[in-house]
């Protein structure tokens, strides 16, 4: 049986936006979640300015919906304060892209990346 997309998630994996990374450098912050012996890993970075995100880049492993939904999630981060990221969860995700119920836990592990780099945001800015 086919795994089925939904046209969000073909959008986002034939064509991902911001994709890579920022390298380390003043305001750039990084957030992990996952392993590739997990078969799901997340590394978001994003570039800060003042009490803002500026910029994001992902990379994903995984299966499509992954990298789907790395793509759209480094579109909806620009613009958030930190505590945004701290109240982040995966449902919003789930909502815009349609994971089907089995594939629901990728998304936690988004989640996870989400936090991380809000922790990590933390460190960077008390």
């Amino acid at each position: 049986m086919e795994p089925e997309y939904s046209p969000t998630v073909v959008d986002h994996f034939e064509h991902p936006r911001n994709g890579g990374h920022f390298e380390a450098g003043e305001g750039v912050i990084r957030g992990t979640a996952g392993s590739v012996a997990q078969g799901t890993m997340f590394v978001l970075s994003a570039r800060v300015a003042g009490n803002r995100i500026e910029a994001v880049r992902f990379e994903a492993y995984g299966c499509p919906h992954c990298i789907a939904a790395g793509s759209w999630l480094s579109e909806r981060l620009v613009g958030l304060e930190r505590e945004q990221l701290r109240a982040w969860r995966w449902r919003d995700a789930d909502q815009a892209l349609g994971f089907p119920l089995e594939k629901r836990g990728r998304l936690l592990i988004l989640e996870d990346a989400v936090h991380s780099l809000g922790e990590a945001w933390a460190r960077f800015i008390p």
